[in-house]
Protein backbone atom coordinates (compact mmCIF):
# COMPACT_ATOMS: atom_id res chain seq x y z
CA UNK A 1 0.00 0.00 0.00
CA UNK A 2 1.12 3.55 -0.74
CA UNK A 3 -0.56 6.94 -0.44
CA UNK A 4 -1.55 6.93 -4.11
CA UNK A 5 -3.01 3.41 -4.34
CA UNK A 6 -6.66 2.42 -4.18
CA UNK A 7 -6.16 0.57 -0.89
CA UNK A 8 -5.27 3.83 0.83
CA UNK A 9 -8.79 5.14 0.18
CA UNK A 10 -10.10 2.32 2.39
CA UNK A 11 -7.34 2.63 5.01
CA UNK A 12 -7.16 6.37 5.68
CA UNK A 13 -10.78 7.66 6.05
CA UNK A 14 -11.68 5.29 8.93
CA UNK A 15 -8.33 6.04 10.56
CA UNK A 16 -8.91 9.81 10.23
CA UNK A 17 -12.42 9.51 11.70
CA UNK A 18 -11.22 7.44 14.66
CA UNK A 19 -8.25 9.76 15.18
CA UNK A 20 -10.46 12.82 15.66
CA UNK A 21 -13.05 10.93 17.71
CA UNK A 22 -10.40 10.03 20.29
CA UNK A 23 -9.98 12.24 23.37
CA UNK A 24 -7.48 15.03 22.70
CA UNK A 25 -4.57 13.28 24.39
CA UNK A 26 -1.17 13.00 22.75
CA UNK A 27 -0.58 9.47 24.07
CA UNK A 28 -3.83 8.12 22.56
CA UNK A 29 -3.25 9.89 19.25
CA UNK A 30 0.34 8.65 19.06
CA UNK A 31 -0.68 5.10 19.94
CA UNK A 32 -3.18 5.07 17.09
CA UNK A 33 -0.58 6.49 14.68
CA UNK A 34 1.95 3.85 15.73
CA UNK A 35 -0.54 1.02 15.22
CA UNK A 36 -1.60 2.39 11.82
CA UNK A 37 2.00 2.97 10.74
CA UNK A 38 3.16 -0.53 11.67
CA UNK A 39 0.16 -1.98 9.80
CA UNK A 40 1.05 0.21 6.80
CA UNK A 41 4.63 -1.13 6.92
CA UNK A 42 3.39 -4.71 7.21
CA UNK A 43 1.38 -4.37 4.00
CA UNK A 44 4.73 -4.03 2.20
CA UNK A 45 6.66 -6.72 4.05
CA UNK A 46 5.54 -8.28 7.30
CA UNK A 47 8.78 -10.33 7.36
CA UNK A 48 10.91 -7.19 7.68
CA UNK A 49 8.66 -5.55 10.31
CA UNK A 50 10.50 -7.16 13.28
CA UNK A 51 13.81 -5.77 11.97
CA UNK A 52 12.29 -2.30 11.71
CA UNK A 53 10.88 -2.47 15.24
CA UNK A 54 14.11 -3.89 16.72
CA UNK A 55 16.31 -1.19 15.17
CA UNK A 56 13.86 1.47 16.39
CA UNK A 57 14.11 0.14 19.95
CA UNK A 58 17.93 0.08 19.77
CA UNK A 59 17.94 3.75 18.74
CA UNK A 60 15.61 4.62 21.62
CA UNK A 61 17.97 2.86 24.04
CA UNK A 62 20.83 4.97 22.64
CA UNK A 63 18.81 8.16 23.12
CA UNK A 64 17.99 7.21 26.71
CA UNK A 65 21.68 6.55 27.19
CA UNK A 66 22.36 10.14 26.15
CA UNK A 67 19.82 11.28 28.75
CA UNK A 68 21.62 9.30 31.48
CA UNK A 69 25.01 10.62 30.31
CA UNK A 70 24.56 14.36 29.77
CA UNK A 71 27.27 16.41 28.16
CA UNK A 72 29.76 17.47 30.85
CA UNK A 73 29.98 21.09 31.93
CA UNK A 74 33.08 23.05 30.98
CA UNK A 75 34.03 23.51 34.62
CA UNK A 76 33.91 19.76 35.38
CA UNK A 77 37.20 18.00 36.18
CA UNK A 78 39.07 16.91 33.05
CA UNK A 79 38.95 13.21 33.91
CA UNK A 80 35.19 13.38 34.45
CA UNK A 81 34.69 15.30 31.21
CA UNK A 82 36.70 12.81 29.17
CA UNK A 83 34.87 9.85 30.69
CA UNK A 84 31.45 11.37 29.91
CA UNK A 85 32.49 12.32 26.38
CA UNK A 86 33.83 8.82 25.83
CA UNK A 87 30.53 7.24 26.88
CA UNK A 88 28.59 9.61 24.63
CA UNK A 89 30.88 8.81 21.69
CA UNK A 90 30.29 5.08 22.26
CA UNK A 91 26.54 5.65 22.33
CA UNK A 92 26.69 7.64 19.10
CA UNK A 93 28.83 4.94 17.47
CA UNK A 94 26.32 2.28 18.50
CA UNK A 95 23.47 4.28 16.98
CA UNK A 96 25.36 4.91 13.74
CA UNK A 97 26.31 1.24 13.41
CA UNK A 98 22.70 0.23 14.02
CA UNK A 99 21.43 2.49 11.25
CA UNK A 100 24.23 2.80 8.72
CA UNK A 101 25.19 -0.85 9.14
CA UNK A 102 21.71 -1.98 8.17
CA UNK A 103 21.65 0.46 5.24
CA UNK A 104 25.02 -0.77 3.96
CA UNK A 105 24.09 -4.42 4.38
CA UNK A 106 20.73 -4.34 2.66
CA UNK A 107 21.42 -1.74 -0.03
CA UNK A 108 25.13 -1.78 -0.87
CA UNK A 109 26.81 -5.09 -0.03
CA UNK A 110 25.77 -6.60 -3.36
CA UNK A 111 26.97 -3.55 -5.31
CA UNK A 112 30.40 -3.51 -3.65
CA UNK A 113 30.87 -7.27 -4.04
CA UNK A 114 29.86 -7.16 -7.69
CA UNK A 115 32.13 -4.17 -8.39
CA UNK A 116 35.08 -5.91 -6.73
CA UNK A 117 34.43 -9.06 -8.77
CA UNK A 118 34.45 -7.00 -11.97
CA UNK A 119 37.71 -5.31 -10.95
CA UNK A 120 39.33 -8.67 -10.16
CA UNK A 121 38.15 -10.09 -13.48
CA UNK A 122 39.90 -7.29 -15.35
CA UNK A 123 43.22 -8.57 -13.97
CA UNK A 124 42.31 -12.22 -14.39
CA UNK A 125 42.11 -12.74 -10.63
CA UNK A 126 39.71 -14.79 -8.56
CA UNK A 127 37.92 -16.39 -6.90
CA UNK A 128 34.83 -14.25 -7.18
CA UNK A 129 33.08 -13.00 -4.06
CA UNK A 130 29.46 -14.12 -3.52
CA UNK A 131 26.97 -11.42 -4.51
CA UNK A 132 24.07 -11.35 -2.07
CA UNK A 133 20.80 -9.66 -2.94
CA UNK A 134 18.38 -8.76 -0.16
CA UNK A 135 14.85 -7.40 -0.13
CA UNK A 136 15.22 -3.69 0.58
CA UNK A 137 13.36 -2.66 3.77
CA UNK A 138 10.64 -0.13 3.06
CA UNK A 139 11.93 3.46 3.12
CA UNK A 140 15.26 2.50 4.69
CA UNK A 141 17.16 5.33 2.98
CA UNK A 142 14.69 7.92 4.27
CA UNK A 143 14.11 6.75 7.83
CA UNK A 144 17.85 6.09 8.30
CA UNK A 145 18.57 9.76 7.62
CA UNK A 146 15.83 10.89 10.03
CA UNK A 147 17.20 8.67 12.78
CA UNK A 148 20.84 9.58 12.22
CA UNK A 149 19.94 13.26 12.26
CA UNK A 150 18.25 12.88 15.66
CA UNK A 151 21.19 10.87 17.05
CA UNK A 152 23.74 13.47 15.91
CA UNK A 153 21.64 16.42 17.12
CA UNK A 154 21.15 14.75 20.52
CA UNK A 155 24.85 13.95 20.82
CA UNK A 156 25.80 17.58 20.17
CA UNK A 157 23.12 18.86 22.55
CA UNK A 158 21.09 20.63 19.86
CA UNK A 159 17.93 18.84 21.03
CA UNK A 160 17.03 17.15 24.30
CA UNK A 161 16.90 13.33 24.29
CA UNK A 162 13.38 12.17 23.47
CA UNK A 163 11.73 10.82 26.62
CA UNK A 164 8.71 8.92 25.33
CA UNK A 165 9.02 5.63 23.44
CA UNK A 166 5.60 6.30 21.92
CA UNK A 167 6.75 9.68 20.57
CA UNK A 168 9.93 8.12 19.17
CA UNK A 169 8.16 5.28 17.35
CA UNK A 170 5.48 7.64 16.04
CA UNK A 171 8.21 9.93 14.68
CA UNK A 172 10.19 7.10 13.05
CA UNK A 173 7.30 5.05 11.68
CA UNK A 174 4.81 7.80 10.71
CA UNK A 175 3.25 6.23 7.63
CA UNK A 176 2.80 9.30 5.35
CA UNK A 177 6.56 9.96 5.30
CA UNK A 178 7.75 6.39 5.79
CA UNK A 179 8.24 5.51 2.11
CA UNK A 180 9.78 8.69 0.78
CA UNK A 181 9.91 11.41 3.38
CA UNK A 182 10.01 14.36 3.58
CA UNK A 183 12.95 13.57 5.84
CA UNK A 184 11.89 14.68 9.30
CA UNK A 185 13.95 16.41 11.98
CA UNK A 186 13.44 15.87 15.67
CA UNK A 187 13.73 19.61 16.30
CA UNK A 188 10.74 20.19 14.00
CA UNK A 189 8.50 17.26 14.92
CA UNK A 190 9.05 16.08 18.51
CA UNK A 191 7.14 19.03 19.98
CA UNK A 192 4.23 18.29 17.64
CA UNK A 193 4.06 14.65 18.74
CA UNK A 194 4.35 15.55 22.42
CA UNK A 195 1.37 17.95 22.28
CA UNK A 196 -2.26 16.90 21.68
CA UNK A 197 -3.52 17.73 18.21
CA UNK A 198 -6.81 19.53 17.65
CA UNK A 199 -8.66 19.89 14.33
CA UNK A 200 -8.13 23.17 12.53
CA UNK A 201 -10.62 23.91 9.71
CA UNK A 202 -8.06 25.94 7.77
CA UNK A 203 -5.43 23.22 8.09
CA UNK A 204 -7.90 20.52 7.09
CA UNK A 205 -8.93 22.46 3.98
CA UNK A 206 -5.29 23.08 3.06
CA UNK A 207 -4.52 19.40 3.55
CA UNK A 208 -7.32 18.41 1.18
CA UNK A 209 -5.92 20.79 -1.43
CA UNK A 210 -2.45 19.28 -1.04
CA UNK A 211 -3.90 15.80 -1.42
CA UNK A 212 -5.71 16.79 -4.62
CA UNK A 213 -2.62 18.49 -6.08
CA UNK A 214 -0.39 15.62 -5.07
CA UNK A 215 -2.62 13.03 -6.67
CA UNK A 216 -2.87 15.12 -9.85
CA UNK A 217 0.93 15.15 -10.10
CA UNK A 218 1.49 11.57 -8.94
CA UNK A 219 -1.55 9.74 -10.25
CA UNK A 220 -2.03 11.56 -13.54
CA UNK A 221 1.10 13.46 -14.65
CA UNK A 222 3.69 10.84 -13.74
CA UNK A 223 1.62 7.89 -14.90
CA UNK A 224 0.63 9.44 -18.25
CA UNK A 225 4.16 10.44 -19.20
CA UNK A 226 5.75 7.21 -18.01
CA UNK A 227 3.47 4.92 -19.98
CA UNK A 228 3.27 6.97 -23.18
CA UNK A 229 6.71 8.50 -23.75
CA UNK A 230 9.30 7.54 -21.16
CA UNK A 231 9.12 3.77 -20.73
CA UNK A 232 9.02 2.81 -24.45
CA UNK A 233 12.06 4.92 -25.43
CA UNK A 234 14.22 4.23 -22.37
CA UNK A 235 13.57 0.50 -22.71
CA UNK A 236 15.01 0.58 -26.26
CA UNK A 237 17.44 3.52 -26.42
CA UNK A 238 18.59 4.32 -29.94
CA UNK A 239 15.67 2.46 -31.54
CA UNK A 240 13.26 5.40 -31.74
CA UNK A 241 13.64 8.67 -33.62
CA UNK A 242 15.53 11.68 -32.32
CA UNK A 243 12.24 13.48 -31.67
CA UNK A 244 11.03 10.52 -29.60
CA UNK A 245 14.21 10.63 -27.49
CA UNK A 246 13.73 14.32 -26.74
CA UNK A 247 10.08 13.76 -25.90
CA UNK A 248 11.08 10.92 -23.58
CA UNK A 249 13.69 13.10 -21.87
CA UNK A 250 11.28 16.00 -21.40
CA UNK A 251 8.63 13.54 -20.30
CA UNK A 252 10.91 11.93 -17.73
CA UNK A 253 11.88 15.32 -16.34
CA UNK A 254 8.21 16.09 -15.72
CA UNK A 255 7.50 12.51 -14.63
CA UNK A 256 10.12 12.36 -11.90
CA UNK A 257 8.93 15.74 -10.61
CA UNK A 258 5.28 14.72 -10.70
CA UNK A 259 6.09 11.38 -9.11
CA UNK A 260 8.15 12.66 -6.19
CA UNK A 261 6.73 16.16 -5.63
CA UNK A 262 3.25 14.67 -5.95
CA UNK A 263 3.97 11.96 -3.40
CA UNK A 264 5.54 14.53 -1.07
CA UNK A 265 2.37 16.61 -1.28
CA UNK A 266 0.30 13.51 -0.53
CA UNK A 267 2.42 12.91 2.55
CA UNK A 268 2.26 16.55 3.67
CA UNK A 269 -1.50 16.75 3.07
CA UNK A 270 -2.17 13.46 4.90
CA UNK A 271 -0.09 14.63 7.87
CA UNK A 272 -1.88 17.99 7.92
CA UNK A 273 -5.25 16.23 8.10
CA UNK A 274 -3.86 14.49 11.20
CA UNK A 275 -2.79 17.80 12.72
CA UNK A 276 0.92 17.43 11.97
CA UNK A 277 3.05 19.65 9.74
CA UNK A 278 5.86 18.04 7.74
CA UNK A 279 8.64 20.10 6.12
CA UNK A 280 8.27 21.32 2.56
CA UNK A 281 10.06 19.14 0.02
CA UNK A 282 9.66 20.92 -3.35
CA UNK A 283 9.33 24.60 -4.18
CA UNK A 284 8.69 24.95 -7.94
CA UNK A 285 12.25 23.87 -8.86
CA UNK A 286 11.78 24.35 -12.62
CA UNK A 287 11.75 28.12 -12.07
CA UNK A 288 15.36 28.02 -10.83
CA UNK A 289 17.97 30.10 -12.66
CA UNK A 290 21.13 28.56 -11.16
CA UNK A 291 22.33 25.18 -9.81
CA UNK A 292 22.38 26.28 -6.13
CA UNK A 293 18.87 27.70 -6.46
CA UNK A 294 17.68 24.46 -8.07
CA UNK A 295 18.98 22.33 -5.21
CA UNK A 296 17.41 24.68 -2.66
CA UNK A 297 14.07 23.94 -4.32
CA UNK A 298 14.33 20.22 -5.26
CA UNK A 299 14.07 17.45 -2.63
CA UNK A 300 14.69 20.12 -0.03
CA UNK A 301 14.67 17.87 3.04
CA UNK A 302 17.36 15.58 1.57
CA UNK A 303 19.67 18.37 0.42
CA UNK A 304 19.26 20.26 3.68
CA UNK A 305 20.24 17.05 5.51
CA UNK A 306 23.29 16.45 3.30
CA UNK A 307 24.57 19.99 3.71
CA UNK A 308 23.86 20.17 7.45
CA UNK A 309 25.31 16.81 8.46
CA UNK A 310 27.97 16.13 5.81
CA UNK A 311 28.95 19.20 3.80
CA UNK A 312 29.02 21.73 6.66
CA UNK A 313 31.10 19.64 9.09
CA UNK A 314 33.36 18.51 6.23
CA UNK A 315 34.33 21.97 4.92
CA UNK A 316 34.47 23.67 8.34
CA UNK A 317 36.43 20.96 10.17
CA UNK A 318 40.16 20.69 10.67
CA UNK A 319 40.86 18.02 8.04
CA UNK A 320 41.93 18.08 4.42
CA UNK A 321 38.49 19.25 3.21
CA UNK A 322 38.49 22.45 5.26
CA UNK A 323 37.37 25.39 3.09
CA UNK A 324 37.47 23.23 -0.05
CA UNK A 325 33.93 24.27 -0.90
CA UNK A 326 33.87 23.10 -4.50
CA UNK A 327 35.41 19.71 -3.81
CA UNK A 328 33.02 19.31 -0.90
CA UNK A 329 30.09 19.73 -3.29
CA UNK A 330 31.46 16.99 -5.54
CA UNK A 331 31.85 14.65 -2.55
CA UNK A 332 28.36 15.39 -1.24
CA UNK A 333 26.71 14.75 -4.59
CA UNK A 334 28.66 11.53 -5.08
CA UNK A 335 27.18 10.49 -1.73
CA UNK A 336 23.76 11.67 -2.93
CA UNK A 337 24.10 9.60 -6.08
CA UNK A 338 25.06 6.51 -4.10
CA UNK A 339 22.20 7.20 -1.69
CA UNK A 340 19.75 7.13 -4.60
CA UNK A 341 20.96 3.75 -5.76
CA UNK A 342 23.86 1.31 -5.64
CA UNK A 343 24.70 1.50 -9.34
CA UNK A 344 27.32 3.21 -11.47
CA UNK A 345 24.61 5.19 -13.24
CA UNK A 346 23.57 6.90 -10.00
CA UNK A 347 27.20 7.60 -9.16
CA UNK A 348 27.58 9.21 -12.60
CA UNK A 349 24.47 11.29 -11.95
CA UNK A 350 25.90 12.47 -8.62
CA UNK A 351 29.27 13.25 -10.19
CA UNK A 352 27.65 15.31 -12.93
CA UNK A 353 25.77 17.43 -10.41
CA UNK A 354 28.80 17.83 -8.17
CA UNK A 355 30.88 19.05 -11.11
CA UNK A 356 27.98 21.26 -12.21
CA UNK A 357 27.93 22.99 -8.83
CA UNK A 358 31.72 23.23 -8.79
CA UNK A 359 31.72 24.87 -12.24
CA UNK A 360 29.02 27.31 -11.14
CA UNK A 361 30.99 28.19 -8.01
CA UNK A 362 34.07 29.02 -10.09
CA UNK A 363 31.96 30.99 -12.58
CA UNK A 364 30.22 32.86 -9.77
CA UNK A 365 33.58 33.86 -8.24
CA UNK A 366 34.76 35.10 -11.63
CA UNK A 367 31.57 37.05 -12.27
CA UNK A 368 31.73 38.68 -8.83
CA UNK A 369 35.25 39.86 -9.65
CA UNK A 370 33.83 41.54 -12.77
CA UNK A 371 31.10 43.16 -10.68
CA UNK A 372 33.68 44.62 -8.31
CA UNK A 373 35.50 46.22 -11.25
CA UNK A 374 32.46 47.62 -13.08
CA UNK A 375 28.87 48.03 -11.84
CA UNK A 376 27.53 47.37 -15.33
CA UNK A 377 28.03 43.65 -14.67
CA UNK A 378 25.74 43.94 -11.65
CA UNK A 379 22.98 45.42 -13.82
CA UNK A 380 23.46 42.70 -16.39
CA UNK A 381 23.16 40.02 -13.74
CA UNK A 382 19.86 41.46 -12.54
CA UNK A 383 18.44 41.73 -16.05
CA UNK A 384 15.68 39.49 -17.42
CA UNK A 385 17.82 38.11 -20.31
CA UNK A 386 20.52 37.01 -17.84
CA UNK A 387 18.03 35.20 -15.62
CA UNK A 388 16.31 33.68 -18.67
CA UNK A 389 19.65 32.34 -19.91
CA UNK A 390 20.44 30.98 -16.44
CA UNK A 391 17.03 29.29 -16.32
CA UNK A 392 17.53 27.67 -19.74
CA UNK A 393 21.01 26.36 -18.87
CA UNK A 394 19.87 25.11 -15.45
CA UNK A 395 16.82 23.27 -16.72
CA UNK A 396 18.67 21.96 -19.78
CA UNK A 397 21.50 20.51 -17.73
CA UNK A 398 19.12 18.93 -15.26
CA UNK A 399 17.21 17.27 -18.09
CA UNK A 400 20.33 15.82 -19.69
CA UNK A 401 21.66 14.67 -16.31
CA UNK A 402 18.53 12.54 -15.88
CA UNK A 403 19.74 10.14 -18.58
CA UNK A 404 21.92 8.15 -16.14
CA UNK A 405 19.26 8.58 -13.45
CA UNK A 406 16.77 6.67 -15.61
CA UNK A 407 18.93 4.47 -17.85
CA UNK A 408 19.44 0.84 -16.86
CA UNK A 409 23.22 0.84 -17.41
CA UNK A 410 26.13 2.99 -18.55
CA UNK A 411 25.89 1.49 -22.03
CA UNK A 412 22.19 2.39 -22.12
CA UNK A 413 23.16 5.95 -21.16
CA UNK A 414 25.44 6.14 -24.19
CA UNK A 415 22.79 4.68 -26.48
CA UNK A 416 20.18 7.17 -25.29
CA UNK A 417 22.60 10.11 -25.66
CA UNK A 418 23.35 9.04 -29.21
CA UNK A 419 19.61 8.81 -29.82
CA UNK A 420 19.25 12.47 -28.88
CA UNK A 421 21.71 13.35 -31.65
CA UNK A 422 20.70 10.94 -34.40
CA UNK A 423 18.02 8.51 -33.28
CA UNK A 424 16.62 5.47 -35.00
CA UNK A 425 13.82 4.83 -37.46
CA UNK A 426 10.90 3.95 -35.19
CA UNK A 427 8.47 6.73 -34.30
CA UNK A 428 6.42 6.76 -31.14
CA UNK A 429 2.97 5.35 -31.77
CA UNK A 430 0.04 7.68 -31.97
CA UNK A 431 -1.03 8.54 -28.44
CA UNK A 432 -3.86 10.46 -26.85
CA UNK A 433 -3.54 13.96 -25.49
CA UNK A 434 -2.65 12.65 -22.02
CA UNK A 435 1.14 13.30 -22.13
CA UNK A 436 0.72 16.80 -23.54
CA UNK A 437 -1.90 17.55 -20.87
CA UNK A 438 0.50 16.22 -18.22
CA UNK A 439 3.29 18.56 -19.39
CA UNK A 440 0.81 21.44 -19.39
CA UNK A 441 -0.18 20.68 -15.78
CA UNK A 442 3.47 20.78 -14.66
CA UNK A 443 4.01 24.07 -16.52
CA UNK A 444 0.86 25.64 -15.06
CA UNK A 445 1.77 24.42 -11.57
CA UNK A 446 5.06 26.32 -11.78
CA UNK A 447 3.67 29.39 -13.51
CA UNK A 448 0.92 29.71 -10.90
CA UNK A 449 3.60 30.33 -8.26
CA UNK A 450 5.04 33.37 -10.04
CA UNK A 451 4.47 36.66 -8.29
CA UNK A 452 2.58 37.90 -11.36
CA UNK A 453 -0.24 35.55 -10.40
CA UNK A 454 -0.45 36.56 -6.72
CA UNK A 455 -3.63 38.58 -7.29
CA UNK A 456 -5.28 35.74 -9.21
CA UNK A 457 -4.45 33.25 -6.45
CA UNK A 458 -5.92 35.62 -3.87
CA UNK A 459 -9.14 35.90 -5.87
CA UNK A 460 -9.43 32.15 -6.21
CA UNK A 461 -8.85 31.73 -2.49
CA UNK A 462 -11.62 34.26 -1.82
CA UNK A 463 -14.21 32.29 -3.78
CA UNK A 464 -17.10 30.89 -1.71
CA UNK A 465 -16.39 27.51 -0.17
CA UNK A 466 -19.14 25.75 -2.21
CA UNK A 467 -17.58 26.98 -5.46
CA UNK A 468 -14.15 25.76 -4.45
CA UNK A 469 -15.68 22.49 -3.31
CA UNK A 470 -17.36 21.93 -6.68
CA UNK A 471 -14.12 22.72 -8.52
CA UNK A 472 -12.21 20.30 -6.30
CA UNK A 473 -14.85 17.64 -6.84
CA UNK A 474 -14.70 18.02 -10.61
CA UNK A 475 -10.89 17.73 -10.50
CA UNK A 476 -11.17 14.55 -8.45
CA UNK A 477 -13.68 13.07 -10.89
CA UNK A 478 -11.36 13.91 -13.81
CA UNK A 479 -8.44 12.22 -12.09
CA UNK A 480 -10.46 9.12 -11.21
CA UNK A 481 -11.56 8.77 -14.83
CA UNK A 482 -8.29 9.49 -16.60
CA UNK A 483 -5.57 8.37 -14.18
CA UNK A 484 -4.10 5.12 -15.53
CA UNK A 485 -4.69 1.95 -13.57
CA UNK A 486 -1.57 1.04 -11.60
CA UNK A 487 -0.60 4.65 -10.94
CA UNK A 488 0.49 3.55 -7.49
CA UNK A 489 3.90 2.58 -8.88
CA UNK A 490 6.34 4.96 -7.26
CA UNK A 491 9.83 5.71 -8.62
CA UNK A 492 11.34 6.75 -5.27
CA UNK A 493 10.12 3.64 -3.44
CA UNK A 494 13.26 1.89 -4.76
CA UNK A 495 15.49 4.27 -2.80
Amino acid sequence: MSLSEVEFAFFFPPLLLLYWLLPRRAALQNALLVAASLFFYATWSIKLLPLFVASTLVDFAVLRGFARTPAPADEAPEAERQAALGRRRLLLAAGLVNNLGALLWFKYVGFFANSLNEALALFGLGPSLPVWRFALPLGISFYTMSRVGVLVDTYHGRIAPVRSLLVWVAFVAFFPQLIAGPIGRGAELFDQYEAPRRPDPGGLLRGLGELATGFALKGYVAAQLGASWVDPVFSQPGFYTRQAHWLALAGYTAQVFGDFAGYSLLAIGTARLLGLELPQNFNVPFLSASPPEFWRRWHMSLNRWLFDYIYGPMVTGDGFMRERLGLGMVVVFLISGLWHGATWTFLLWGLLHGLWLLAHLRYDDFYKSLCRKDRVWVRRRKSAPYRLAGWAVTLGFFMVSLIPFRAASLSACGAFARGLASGGDEALGASNSGPAMALLIVALYHLAHLSAFDRLRARLAALPAPVRGVALGLAVVFLLIFSPVGAGTFIYAQF
